[in-house]
């Protein structure tokens, strides 16, 4: 039963649980201390009603720790499905502990939770003050923080900003959010935003800075290089600390690595990284849009009038203390995001998040979010008291409990003996290990670090370097990070998963809403096949790779689109951000396909099509295109319970397939074009579980069950191993012995559709046999097994593998209400039916007529605008 691994009481009307957990760090010889902990945590459907309150359990010498939660998702009952914990773990002596994390519907802090600090925000003439009051004192103490964002131009004239709003997010007794919203009164196009995370009891503060570019890119011809007209070129962003507890003849601790003994001065403070410090710290990689790498020295340098220090890769804490307080900063992920500065002087810290010296190009709809923590004050301070900041601990749920839950479709915990796991281990280690994979590039930098390179496309690359070719998480290798770990609870999954999802957030998605529809708010594709992404950044085409006289140019497109991760990534770590990110992916599902918003809109302003075409526009069957749509569409209905994605997710189910269609002929065997209908159909069985877990049996449920029954048994007639007819295949590659995968598990799920026995049993027989040939295909390539295409995939499909041969299935049950389901026949996409209109002259003088109502017209001259300016 799912509460099995919850132990779980209900005194009254009272509800509680107990949710098993590790806490993990990499510290095993050090003792950390006053550690900010956050996890999300999933509950089994009906398991909580709701969470008021409740503790940790199982630090050494401190019985209950007293944590804040706050509900993150239900499930369609009401019940608590993901719920976030906050804590302050006092002392953490062991790199492995095992923890129980108590929740309760009824609000139950322990009697010995410190008495707790109330923090407020007020704004004026750009300066942001965090006023703290300690309520244990007698009058109230108050502290006061004050934070000075600096933005320059490239000149160094500073830009002027102006705050716009400031709210509290999260109200709470461990754990209060502040977010300040801040525009350029120059270019208003081009926002700031804080948010500072106040550990009430524990005198910490979490800054995190968020710099966009809202207004579009030109981007001429569908390429995306550096230089673009609507790029935002800036000289530095810096944010100055000053306590008003400190004075300005106050002295400095520092510290330019983590493990090294600290440095005493009166003097300035100044410390600088350069790069990454690699060996390959100036790769071409980091190229601006003159085409040079203007990297000017290997690592870090430190000054502090009485010393000069140089070395590679930075971890830097800086600790400022007068005669009664003190004030401390760290910065995670110094060296991975360079460049970077941190300064002391005169009782200030500054943090140089983009330091001076530089320039630096924000591209059209990007943005970039940096972050740092703050500790402060009475008396002396630690220089080591931020020393868990450069690689926390991570509270981790245990995967038995996980698997219980069934928030995960077709997961369970590892099965170290299984051939994933092996898979997963040589994929993860020596050369291929994550580390190896970013210093081949030098995958590092502001807009680089937590993208993965894609050194598959390195067999087929013309060049003689190491290709620069950026992954842009195709395959949702996010979700794939998360499912690993959720499995194994290793944290070397958190290591690429979380920043993965925070580069995707910021670097790979287009922030603005002035573009055409189709691309607004689009998740731009991985770079180019085999052409080395030269100027080009994380947008895919660049001008240097287009041939002459042939077509060449794009931008984002349903065909890369993935949310689910983003989804999971929000749930584990409670990012508004993540949040923010999937309903705005959802939603440009929902705006491509609206045909209003295109030229064409004028005089037929019905669906574009642009949500569900796969490889051409004129095919709207079974696709990744429309998968992916599916799936975006779900997520966010899964995220809100809102009517409007379901409504538009099962427009697309009806007009991509139906219950009486002949797979055959849409010529699903063609794999060169029509491979990725299986990534359609997992997003149907997918939606065939989240109706079901809402009791939803409804008739789309039941037409979208017949699909897969009727797709399930051509499949299991007609499949094969892709490889079996290699010279059908362009680039007979690992990649599709990969693929195989997700075809195995697509039989599968169909299979617990299928109410015939027989017909299912069939169909996981062909789901075995396609199986073991695509393991056997995937080990005569090599180690290109390992790169990072078929990582991502196998990272979910390898283990729905192991879940599907060794545990019970997921029945997707029948509906008790039978029904009959019209004809179907293929989508007309908007652009075709505007040429089928102007070859009729009936046809268009009834839409003439149309085309002039004024809403038309204003829709039509501001799609013109965007698509051609």
């Amino acid at each position: 039963m799912a509460l099995d691994q919850f132990a779980t009481t209900s005194p009254g009307k009272q509800q509680s649980v107990t949710i098993p957990t590790r806490l993990r760090s990499r510290a095993a010889d050090a003792t950390l201390r006053n550690v900010p902990i956050m996890a999300g945590l999933c509950l089994p459907k009906g398991g909580l009603s709701d969470v008021a309150g409740g503790c940790v359990r199982g630090l050494s010498r401190h019985d209950r720790i007293p944590a804040q939660f706050e509900v993150l998702n239900r499930w369609h009952d009401g019940s608590v499905r993901w719920v976030l914990a906050s804590f302050v773990a006092p002392e953490i002596q062991h790199d492995d502990l095992e923890l129980s994390v108590y929740a309760s519907s009824e609000m139950s802090i322990p009697s010995t939770a410190p008495v707790y600090n109330v923090a407020t925000v007020r704004g004026l003439c750009g300066e942001i003050c965090l006023v703290t009051r300690d309520l244990s004192a007698d009058p109230p103490a108050e502290q006061i923080l004050r934070l000075m964002p600096c933005l320059c131009d490239v000149t160094g004239t500073e830009l002027p900003l102006k705050i716009e709003t400031i709210r509290e997010e999260v109200t709470g007794p461990i754990r209060q959010v502040f977010v300040i919203s801040a525009r350029v009164q120059s270019s208003p196009y081009v926002t700031l935003q804080l948010r500072l995370t106040h550990w009430v009891s524990s005198g910490l503060v979490h800054v995190e800075t968020r710099i966009r570019n809202t207004r579009r890119a030109k981007h001429p011809g569908g390429l995306w290089d550096l230089g673009d007209a609507g790029s935002f070129r800036f000289g530095s962003l810096e944010i100055a600390i000053v306590s008003d507890d400190i004075p300005a003849s106050a002295n400095t601790l520092w510290k330019a690595e983590r493990h090294e003994i600290a440095h005493s001065t009166s003097s300035e403070v100044f410390l600088r990284q350069y790069s990454s410090g690699g060996q390959h710290w100036n790769s071409s990689n980091h190229i601006s849009a003159s085409g040079q790498v203007e990297i000017t020295m290997c690592g870090y340098e430190a000054t502090d009038g009485q010393r000069k220090i140089t070395g590679n890769r930075a971890e830097p804490t800086f600790l400022v203390e007068g005669d009664s307080a003190y004030l401390t900063v760290a910065v995670p992920e110094f060296w991975q995001q360079f460049p970077g500065s941190l300064a002391a002087a005169m009782g200030t810290l500054e943090v140089g998040l983009f330091v001076a010296s530089a320039e630096y190009e924000l591209q059209g709809g990007e943005q970039k979010t940096k972050s740092f923590w703050l500790a402060s004050g009475a008396g002396a301070g630690n220089i080591d008291i931020l020393d868990w900041a450069h690689d926390p601990p991570r509270l981790l749920q245990s995967p038995a409990s996980i698997e219980a839950a069934q928030v995960f479709p077709w997961f369970c915990e590892s099965r170290t003996e299984s051939g994933i796991a092996a898979y997963l281990r040589d994929a993860t280690t020596g050369a291929f290990s994550l580390n190896a994979r970013r210093e081949s590039i030098d995958e590092y930098g502001w807009r680089n670090f937590g993208d993965i390179p894609a050194d598959h496309e390195q067999k087929h690359y013309a060049g003689s370097n190491t290709i620069v070719s950026h992954y842009n998480n195709q395959f949702d290798m996010i979700y794939g990070g998360i499912s690993q770990l959720a499995a194994t609870s290793d944290l070397k999954w958190f290591d690429l998963l979380d920043p993965l999802a925070r580069h995707v957030m910021d670097i790979d998605i287009y922030h603005t809403q002035d573009d055409r529809a189709s691309f607004n708010g689009g998740l731009f594709w991985h770079t180019d096949h085999y052409v080395d992404a030269h100027s080009s950044t994380h947008r895919t085409y660049s001008r240097h790779n287009q041939q002459p006289g042939q077509p060449y140019g794009g931008g984002p497109s349903c065909e890369h689109n993935y949310t689910t991760g983003l989804l999971h990534y929000h749930f584990l770590t409670g990012s508004p951000e993540a949040r923010e990110t999937v309903l705005s992916l959802a939603d440009w599902v929902i705006m491509m396909d609206d045909g209003r918003h295109t030229v064409f809109g004028l005089l037929d302003n019905g669906p574009s099509g642009a949500a569900s075409a796969t490889v051409t526009e004129d095919f709207h069957g079974p696709g990744r295109g429309a998968g992916n749509s599916l799936n975006a569409l779900l997520d966010a209905w899964l995220l809100t319970s809102s009517d409007r994605y379901l409504r538009k997710l099962e427009e697309l189910i009806r007009r991509c397939v139906h219950p009486r269609q002949n797979p055959g002929d849409l010529h699903l065997l063609d794999a060169e074009v029509r491979w990725s209908y299986t990534v359609f159909l997992n997003s149907l069985g997918r939606y065939l579980l989240a109706k079901s877990n809402a009791d939803q049996l409804d008739a789309m449920y039941a037409y979208s069950r017949d699909v897969m029954k009727t797709y399930g048994k051509w499949m299991a007639e007609n499949e094969r191993r892709t490889l079996d007819h290699p010279e059908e295949l362009k680039y007979p590659t690992e990649a599709w012995a990969a693929q195989d995968f997700r075809k195995s598990n697509v039989l599968r799920i169909a299979a617990a559709c299928e109410d015939d026995a027989d017909r299912a049993a069939a169909m996981r027989l062909k789901a075995d046999q396609i199986n073991d040939a695509a393991w056997k295909d995937l080990d005569a390539f090599g180690d290109a097994r390992l790169t990072a295409r078929c990582l991502s995939i196998l990272m979910t499909e390898g283990s729905r593998e192991v879940f599907h041969r060794t545990c019970e299935p997921i029945l997707i049950p029948p509906c008790a209400a039978t029904y009959d389901f019209a004809a179907w026949s293929m989508f007309v996409p908007q652009k075709q039916r505007v040429r089928y209109l102007l070859r009729s002259p009936v046809s268009l003088i009834s839409a003439g007529f149309r085309a002039l109502h004024p809403v038309r017209i204003a829709d039509a001259i501001r799609a013109f605008r965007r698509h051609f300016y």
